[in-house]
């Protein structure tokens, strides 16, 4: 049986927090609370093995208007803050990055985490001691994964080599359909020769795949967003001192989620956001055509309760 002093750290990405539930989660009570809860079961890992996390990217979830989570609203920041777990070093995904440049990182809601000290930013192509036996090397988008060179595997002799990477990387039956080969971690071994374990941010369905040269492991979404997540179990890894990583499932027992039937109607109406912000610049007339959607939803029946809603959601924006 493994004791706790075994765990040097444990692994995760794809955190993708956000303030409004994806369609499919739209049947929690409180999205936040939800958000909540594979969090603080990290945490208590945390506590438990008195350990460090490494998170490869994606702390925050993309926008409905910019398609990205870089400029997270000051509710989720100060979420995150209080959410995120303590003592974590992280590299940004590409929604946490302005147009997906790691050059203006600064502009960032990642960056504010930085600077208020929730989280430790692992430089590019850099070597970072987090103490522990750990050497972390960082690849955020836009950088290259990149082997060792003799001498940096030299000095860290006796030490744990970590690659942190936030970049598409697939095994069979774990990717999407006709997903290019060259993300294939086949293809990736060369590269990967010179660490002792990569840690993979990007891809949602988490996989570990290891041999005699490398140990590489794709955290996969820490919390299910949609419908055909409904089978998947999220993940973290646990880093132990021999470089051997141990996949550690979370609990989803509490997850709530629409039917898969309600999903397509629910994306309809959410589209519809949009054409909502054009009407209400027609004033009083807008005010009027609320009150009247509103009539009609309380006489029809045949549009579900959660399509209501998201379109009362969207008027009331």
């Amino acid at each position: 049986m493994r004791g706790k002093d075994n765990v040097l750290a444990i692994l995760l990405a794809d955190i993708h927090l956000s303030l409004k539930a994806p369609i499919w989660r739209s049947a929690e009570p409180d999205w936040l609370e939800a958000q909540a809860r594979p969090l603080k079961q990290v945490r208590l890992l945390q506590s438990n093995y008195g350990c460090p996390v490494l998170c490869a990217g994606d702390i925050f979830d993309r926008s409905r208007k910019t398609a990205d989570g870089w400029n997270a609203p000051a509710e989720l920041i100060n979420y995150a803050i209080q959410y995120l777990p303590d003592n974590m070093y992280a590299i940004p995904g590409q929604h946490d990055l302005p147009n997906h440049q790691y050059d203006d990182i600064h502009r960032s809601a990642y960056w504010t985490l930085v600077k208020a000290g929730k989280i430790r930013n692992v430089k590019p192509n850099c070597m970072t001691d987090i103490g522990e036996g750990l050497l972390v090397y960082g690849f955020p988008p836009g950088y290259e994964l990149i082997p060792l060179e003799i001498s940096d595997v030299a000095l860290a002799e006796g030490k744990i080599l970590v690659a942190i990477v936030h970049d598409y990387i697939w095994v069979t039956g774990h990717s999407y359909p006709e997903a290019p080969m060259k993300s294939n971690v086949l293809l990736k071994r060369d590269r990967l020769r010179s660490y002792d374990v990569a840690v993979y941010g990007d891809n949602h369905r988490g996989f570990l795949a290891e041999d005699a040269s490398v140990r590489v492991f794709n955290c996969g979404t820490l919390m299910r967003r949609k419908a055909d997540e409904i089978d998947y179990k999220p993940q973290v890894g646990l880093l132990l001192d021999d470089g051997s990583v141990v996949p550690h499932y979370l609990d989803t027992s509490e997850d709530r989620y629409i039917a898969e039937a309600e999903v397509q109607e629910a994306k309809t109406t959410l589209e519809m956001g949009d054409f909502f912000d054009e009407l209400g610049k027609l004033g009083k007339t807008f005010l009027d055509f609320v009150e009247v959607m509103k009539e009609i939803f309380l006489r029809d029946d045949k549009i579900s309760s959660e399509a209501k809603q998201i379109i009362l959601d969207a008027m009331e924006k």
